[in-house]
């Protein structure tokens, strides 16, 4: 008995300690978190989660404040906007852009590349930044070949740019809807979707002006890419067009699907006879081979296209969900050197080969004439059971079910008008932005732009996670009074400083912050601190939330701090110290604009 109780005074004495201590309970769970996302042994999402989950273990967040994190207004807008972004380049929106790019560097390189960064701008304030610089790198690396200079001069404005796109509007980036969502579960007005429009144009024409001024001596130099270094893999492939397609009559020249980037016509052939453009019968009848070079999803969405048979069939079949895989030629391949329309093995499955590539070299003349070399690589369609059959019995190579997907150029109209919709309907209308983006994915998932498995694999769940288990650290943070605790030992330091100089001190500090860690992390932490800082200084919340806002976006001097600059970091072939030597004064230069237009705006 005696031992028993002495268990139980010291459970009790525990229990004590967590509860007369919270505050610094929770501070110390937010220092442990803050090393783990430096040090980053786990995935930021894994850190978030642990760190949530203590907060809720020892009863610093209860039932409802917990839950309530998955009803914020943040992650359900940022995840709406994932699927919205995704359906532009479902439908081929960013890449028509990206065409006309390289279109344009043919007469100007100068308008090339004011056409990238105008489109980088425009889109960044809209959709996903991230997005559009995946799409945007390949065409500014091949835009710097075709102005002879080296990519790494480029690449890094590239994600500068998004990132100030993304500070023009309240959507442009998931960091500005956090800060809003945490505000305005704070008490706080809701942010209109261009209320920080001002302030970021301020920062853009500042940080672009000193961008350009002294990029040149700031920016690395190095070796201009070879032709071959920068062009896309193409497979080459036949299509047929059908006998009740519309093409049937259209000269090839003029058929749309032919006029797109990353598809280039071979050869056209009737029967046995090439027909050329100098041919007075070149319109398409029926039982024409065109022979055409295509990127992987350019010829998926031939593929997917009722107007063309494409590739090579040498069975039958039919799959009800087809998959695709790229497959490579060994060495050992007793097909190497026959015509892939005798490819034994292949005709033991039923299976369809969409294209051929053949890195380093063309194929050709046709995809069923063209002769397998060793490095060969197929794109198979077929069943599961199918392909899987194939790469157990077969020399060849098969990777993993490709990621690719076809364009629904069709539905781009549509993309684009619920995009401008749902951003008219909150601007214009004050209608909020999480259920004007909620409308939108009903409409582009409703009307085929973006189909339900590609819209679930739009949503970044690692970013989703991350971000409401923050909102979870957050009430935690809150309620165990380590707020009132930061804010009352920072005050005292600050009632001498003017506004603008506890701007320059809010901005400076979220800055480090989201250089060393997730900016989602930083965005949820500082925003209850500033708000309640506000009110003992007597400014305006809002402006502190707004220097977070920023902050939390002005990640120049880091690779890892943002993820446009890591997607850069890695094609560019950067060094840390890249970024370092022309981030830091970035860094400088964007917190001094983006406070001198808070001051002006707001106080």
């Amino acid at each position: 008995m005696a031992a028993m109780d002495n268990r139980a005074q010291k459970d009790t004495s525990e229990l004590m300690f967590l509860a007369d201590y919270s505050e610094w309970v929770a501070i110390a769970i937010i220092l442990v978190m803050l090393a783990s996302f430096l040090l980053e042994r786990l995935p930021p999402a894994a850190t978030a989660i642990a760190g949530a989950a203590a907060f809720i273990a020892l009863g610093y967040v209860g039932e409802q404040p917990a839950l309530g994190a998955f009803s914020n207004s943040a992650p359900i807008t940022i995840g709406a906007m994932f699927i919205l972004a995704a359906a532009l380049q479902r439908t081929g929106v960013l890449e028509h852009l990206a065409s006309r790019i390289l279109a344009l560097a043919d007469t100007s390189g100068l308008g090339a590349i004011l056409l990238v960064a105008v489109v980088t701008i425009v889109a960044s304030g809209f959709v996903n930044n991230t997005a559009v610089v995946v799409i945007l790198v390949p065409v500014v690396i091949a835009l710097a070949q075709k102005l002879s200079v080296s990519k790494k001069r480029l690449l890094i404005p590239l994600s500068y740019i998004s990132i100030l796109g993304g500070t023009l509007t309240l959507i442009g980036t998931s960091t500005n809807l956090i800060v809003a969502g945490v505000a305005l579960s704070r008490g706080l007005e809701r942010f209109s979707i261009f209320e920080i429009t001002g302030i970021g144009v301020v920062t853009l024409i500042v940080t672009l002006g000193f961008l350009l001024i002294f990029g040149r001596w700031l920016l690395p130099s190095g070796e201009v890419e070879d032709d071959d270094d920068v062009r896309p893999q193409t497979f080459l492939t036949d299509i047929f067009p059908n006998e009740d397609t519309r093409a049937i009559g259209v000269s090839p020249d003029d058929l749309p699907a032919l006029k797109v980037k990353g598809v280039r016509l071979v050869s056209q052939r009737r029967g046995n006879r090439i027909v050329t453009a100098k041919d007075e019968d070149r319109e398409l009848a029926a039982g024409d081979r065109l022979t055409i070079r295509a990127t992987l999803e350019e010829l998926l969405t031939f593929a997917g296209s009722e107007a063309f048979k494409t590739g090579l069939r040498l069975r039958r079949h039919h799959a009800d969900e087809p998959k695709q895989v790229q497959a490579t030629i060994t060495p050992t391949d007793s097909n190497i050197g026959r015509p892939l329309s005798l490819l034994s093995y292949l005709s033991d499955y039923q299976i369809t080969v969409r294209g051929l590539a053949r890195p380093g070299n063309q194929p050709g003349p046709t995809l069923a004439s063209c002769r397998l070399r060793a490095g060969d690589r197929l794109l198979l369609e077929g069943s599961e059971a199918t392909l899987r059959s194939l790469a157990s019995s077969t020399p060849l190579v098969i990777e993993q079910e490709i990621d690719a997907v076809p364009f629904r150029r069709g539905h781009a109209p549509v993309a684009i008008g619920t995009l401008a919709g749902v951003i008219l309907a909150s601007a214009l209308f004050s209608f909020p932005i999480v259920l004007s983006a909620l409308i939108g994915v009903g409409i582009v998932m409703a009307t085929g732009c973006i189909t339900a498995t590609d819209a679930w694999r739009s949503l970044q769940a690692n970013v989703l996670a991350l971000i409401v288990a923050m909102l979870i650290v957050g009430q935690g943070l809150e309620q165990a009074g380590a707020v009132d605790v930061i804010v009352s030992g920072v005050s005292p330091l600050l009632l001498a400083a003017s506004p603008f100089i506890v701007l320059l001190l809010i901005y400076a500090l979220t800055s480090v912050l989201t250089e060393l860690v997730t900016n989602a992390a930083v965005a949820v932490i500082m925003t209850p601190l500033v708000i309640e800082l506000a009110a003992n200084l007597g400014m305006d919340p809002r402006a502190l939330v707004l220097a977070v806002m920023f902050g939390a976006s002005a990640s120049f001097a880091s690779p890892i701090g943002y993820q446009t600059n890591t997607i850069v970091y890695t094609a560019g072939g950067y060094r840390f110290a890249d970024f370092l030597k022309v981030g830091l004064p970035m860094n400088a230069i964007a917190g001094l604009a983006s406070c001198t237009a808070i001051w002006v705006f707001f106080l």
